[in-house]
């Protein structure tokens, strides 16, 4: 028998395809993985964001509830119940201006930091969404009375109506998942 003197070269192109293959199968399932969390994420924001709609909506009818029902008194420091507007956002209702009198102007305080922006109003005084939900924490909302606005500003009538904005802020199920949203809320006046 005679033996061939053999350079192990086929060993060698199998080895080099080899290792390539093995690269680019971890390279693939890299990039599975990130696909994945990418989806998780949206997926935790979309919660956190529809949370916050149904949120900011519980608020918006919360304000059609009590539209008829408004009372200068509300907004005064000597207020008492559920339903006064406070600085502090008591019950999630704020109110940072004065309002001499009904039917008249009020002016609202624009100093110092928004109340949607002070987490310590958030943590304890905002209004929680009635509905249980799994995330790192209910969703919760703010109302904050605006003052009195003429309902058409291009006419020359003085009708009126209430100027509220509301804030809903929701997490989703974890707690870097957050999302705020706003609206401003106008109410004809019926008295």
């Amino acid at each position: 028998m005679i033996m061939k003197h053999e350079k192990g070269s086929v060993l060698l192109i199998s080895l080099v395809l080899l290792l390539i293959l093995t690269i680019v199968g971890i390279a693939s399932i890299s990039g599975v993985s990130m696909t994945e969390k990418m989806t998780n994420s949206q997926r935790d924001y979309d919660i956190a964001f529809e949370m916050a709609e149904a949120a900011l909506v519980q608020g918006e009818n919360w304000i059609d509830d009590y539209a008829e029902g408004f009372n200068i008194e509300h907004l005064s420091d000597n207020c008492s119940g559920t339903t006064c507007f406070t600085e502090n956002c008591n019950n999630g209702l704020c109110f940072r201006g004065e309002y001499l009198s009904e039917g008249s102007l009020c002016e609202l305080d624009s100093s110092g930091t928004p109340v949607w922006q002070n987490a310590a109003i958030w943590e304890s005084n905002a209004a929680t969404y009635s509905q249980n939900i799994p995330a790192v924490a209910q969703p919760s909302y703010l109302i904050e009375f605006l003052c009195l606005t003429a309902i058409d500003p291009t006419s020359q009538t003085s009708d009126l109506a209430y100027m509220y904005r509301v804030t809903a802020l929701a997490y989703g199920t974890h707690p870097e998942t957050r999302v705020m949203l706003q609206s401003t809320y106008k109410v004809e006046k019926t008295n």
